[in-house]
């Protein structure tokens, strides 16, 4: 627990971890609001805000794993805890945490707006609530992947944010195959899709092979490549 809690104070200082936190509380409602304002229902617009709200998981992670690369901090971090593997697994156990309190201020910032709003709306079911937890946590942990693997606190933004922001909707009209970016896979899950979007079941499974995969790599390079 000593190591968690110095990993979460690490995180919540950084600019970056505040920010991932902190954006969410705006984000959400603001989007929901302008969505429910196009004619769209409101808790579909709520749904449609949580997914757009993802981009701030890559931020959270620039902040937990990403700040490790700035100065050559690891080298330190790694002399206090020299158990490399326990360190990595601390540190995405703080960006879990950190997601899933940046998740649920966003829901209640998002449902309290619309609820002032519109007068009332409804939370998805306990069902859609759990895939929208993971599908969080899951780009949470494939940025996680990026920043080590690239040992940069700037890959993860530079490549997920711009998907977030509509790249990977471009790209599914030019390439089938761009339904399996792990931000569309589960694109469903938010919103009622349509084309060849994957459905939810088969967008999680998707996800979870993106953070298998990125994770495993992950952690074998950051146990065995020297620090810089």
């Amino acid at each position: 627990m000593g190591l968690y809690a110095s990993e979460l104070r690490k995180s919540i200082t950084h600019p970056f971890g505040a920010l991932g936190v902190a954006a969410p509380l705006a984000c959400v409602p603001v989007v929901a609001i302008a969505a429910a304002g196009n004619a769209v229902g409101e808790t579909e617009s709520l749904l449609r805000s949580l997914q757009l709200s993802q981009l701030f998981t890559a931020v959270l992670a620039m902040g937990v794993l990403g700040q490790e690369y700035e100065s050559s901090s690891l080298r330190g971090a790694l002399l206090a805890t020299p158990r490399r593997l326990r360190l990595l697994a601390a540190k995405l156990a703080v960006l879990t945490t950190l997601t899933l309190a940046a998740l649920a201020g966003g829901v209640l910032a998002g449902w309290l707006s619309l609820s002032m709003s519109a007068g009332g709306v409804a939370l998805p079911g306990a069902g859609k609530a759990a895939m929208i937890a993971l599908s969080w946590v899951g780009m949470a942990f494939v940025a996680a992947g990026l920043a080590v693997v690239w040992r940069s606190a700037v890959v993860p933004g530079a490549v997920l944010i711009p998907l977030f922001l509509g790249l990977s909707q471009l790209l599914s009209g030019i390439v089938s195959a761009a339904r399996f970016l792990p931000d569309r896979s589960t694109f469903a899950v938010f919103t009622r899709a349509g084309g060849d979007a994957l459905d939810p079941g088969p967008g999680m499974l998707v996800l979870l092979v993106w953070v298998v995969c990125l994770t495993a790599i992950a952690a074998w390079l950051f146990e065995r490549r020297d620090v810089r």
